[in-house]
């Protein structure tokens, strides 16, 4: 095993796919998983939101949020919507970039222009 961080990473893709096609799925979506967590976090902070408030405004449960910020949750598509809602950011299903053959829809948040917010 290598001593990087990334040779490590390599190693785990490579072991992925040995293991087959349900452990591929089930790592990409994990990925995705942590993925949506690390937007929401950036999102949130840039609104100089805390957990807390992002709470307050969202009416969803500080709790929750915690929980899908640390990736130990799957939230439905009505939370991410309203947590998606009071950041100013839209939920919507993207291709996804890299090397890859095919492009795999993903899911982002998009934080959406002030002049945009309301329009349908």
């Amino acid at each position: 095993m290598g001593t990087k961080f990334s040779d490590f990473m390599k190693e785990l893709e490579e072991e992925t796919r040995r293991a087959g096609p349900a452990a591929v799925a089930e790592a990409a979506a994990m990925k995705a998983q942590f993925e949506l967590a690390a937007e929401l976090i950036l999102l949130r902070r840039r609104r100089g939101l805390t957990q807390r408030q992002l709470a307050a405004k969202s009416g969803i449960q500080q709790s929750e949020i915690s929980r899908i910020e640390g990736g130990r949750a799957n939230p439905t598509l009505q939370t991410l919507s309203a947590l998606a809602r009071c950041l100013g950011a839209e939920l919507r299903l993207s291709p996804a970039t890299g090397g890859r053959r095919k492009a795999a829809p993903r899911a982002a948040a998009r934080q959406v222009a002030p002049s945009r917010r309301g329009a349908a």
